[in-house]
């Protein structure tokens, strides 16, 4: 992130944290919550062994407010099930 677009968000992030009264390290917590949770959830994922149809009964999306979703992409998934069978 470039140093002007630092300096704005830091900025943000204390204005957000003196409305809420809250310190700036709380504020930036509570922003890297959701994709903490998203990265722990995508770890405890058993991938390995799966069939196309298991993978697919899966969860696998995840959405952010604001930014868009996540999600596993189950052409790549076959892919790397492909590889795995050619070996």
């Amino acid at each position: 992130m470039k140093k002007i677009h630092e300096e704005k968000v830091n900025q943000l992030i204390h204005s957000l944290g003196l409305k809420y009264n809250l310190r700036d390290i709380e504020i930036k917590e509570i922003i890297e919550s959701q994709f903490k949770f998203a990265q722990e959830k995508i770890k405890e994922l058993e991938l390995e062994g799966l069939t196309q149809e298991q993978f697919e009964e899966l969860k696998t999306t995840f959405y952010f407010k604001y930014i868009g979703k996540l999600h596993i992409n189950s052409y790549r998934f076959k892919t790397k099930e492909d590889d795995r069978e050619s070996e």
